[in-house]
């Protein structure tokens, strides 16, 4: 008669984790392994600020959640508005690629609040990326006090990026253009993650509310301290509401609107994604917006149901936000999960 032999249960599960353990290790050093370093990348020895990035990045070590990205939160931080000793209670949380990356000037300008923006960057963008990051950090007062930059980049490329020198940033001289002629966020064959850049910035504030916003969309002047004084101050603003931005666009190199009266009588001013996708933005009700009185102050105008597939853009709690499916490449309703989400937690009353 043959001996029996049993295995317990225990043990089996943990071969198995120490063996998802194994292949993820071995699965990062794959990728690593993609691509070389450089053979030289010659530049002066860059400022503190720029040695500072430089090492966040070599240290990258967090993965997102498919394990394909190197996340690196915080390569530089706002030196006025991070380390204030009184945290800001409203802030913005934004995205971009090297392509879009001069609309942080005319932002900070707007948004007078801490800025929290995720870059994407891969191995031959990334030179050019970061440089553009600390020229803008060190060339713009706004950017230098309130935004907080953080990196994403496939874990291939990080064996190149680690190894990249900056070299000083002459804010007097202009910068040199970018060698590959990207469209909008593309950025090569890598998809656009737009909802792992989105949880990335969100999860950086500190601040109670938040406004998840696109790095092109410009705010209105003084928004962020006109809801801090309005609604926050004056303890209007209730943590299980969302507070619905109505949203305009305009055409390519045309003035942009500072306030409701210069976009009331500006013609080349449209309801966003009017001619894109006009279902996903016409529960704003832009008409009841534009009728509305005049207020000196900020004010909840009137209330609006979400409905499929409605994808505004709101300030709202921080703490009853719920994250971005990240699963989400490139465009097409990758915000609408996240706002049925919010529109769910409102109605049971979770916080």
């Amino acid at each position: 008669m043959r001996p029996r032999c049993y295995i317990s249960i225990q043990r089996v599960i943990v071969v198995l984790a120490l063996l998802v353990i194994f292949l993820q290790v071995f699965h990062i050093y794959l990728m690593m392994q993609q691509e070389d370093p450089p053979a030289n990348i010659k530049g002066k020895p860059s400022s503190t600020s720029g040695k500072l990035m430089l090492q966040e990045i070599k240290n990258a070590y967090m993965l997102d959640s498919s394990g394909y990205y190197f996340i690196v939160p915080n390569i530089l931080r706002g030196g006025g508005v991070f380390h204030s000793s009184v945290s800001p209670d409203i802030a913005l949380a934004t995205h971009t690629t090297s392509n879009n990356l001069q609309h942080l000037v005319q932002l900070s300008k707007r948004w007078q609040g801490l800025i929290s923006v995720s870059v994407l960057t891969h191995s031959h963008d990334a030179e050019y990326a970061l440089q553009s990051i600390l020229r803008l950090y060190e060339c713009n007062k706004d950017i230098e006090q309130n935004v907080m930059f953080h990196l994403v980049f496939p874990v291939s490329s990080h064996k190149y990026i680690s190894n990249i020198v900056h070299r000083d940033v002459n804010c007097d001289n202009e910068q040199t253009k970018n060698t590959h002629d990207y469209e909008n966020f593309e950025i090569g064959e890598l998809q656009y993650p737009h909802n792992i850049l989105r949880n990335l910035a969100m999860k950086m504030v500190t601040a109670s509310f938040v406004l998840v916003s696109d790095i092109d969309l410009l705010p209105s002047v003084n928004l962020s301290k006109s809801f801090q004084m309005d609604m926050i101050n004056s303890k209007i603003v209730r943590n299980k509401s969302a507070y619905i931005l109505p949203v305009f666009e305009t055409g390519e190199n045309k003035y942009i609107p500072s306030t409701k009266e210069e976009l009331l009588t500006d013609k080349n001013v449209l309801p966003f994604y009017g001619n894109v996708c006009a279902k996903c933005q016409k529960f704003t009700n832009y008409t009841g917006w534009k009728n509305t009185r005049k207020s000196d102050k900020l004010e909840v105008a009137f209330t609006v149901e979400w409905q499929h597939p409605y994808e505004p853009f709101f300030i709202a709690a921080k703490s009853s936000l719920p994250l971005y499916d990240e699963r989400f490449k490139q465009y097409g309703y990758n915000r609408v999960s996240q706002v049925r989400s919010v529109h769910v937690k409102i109605l049971a009353g979770i916080s």
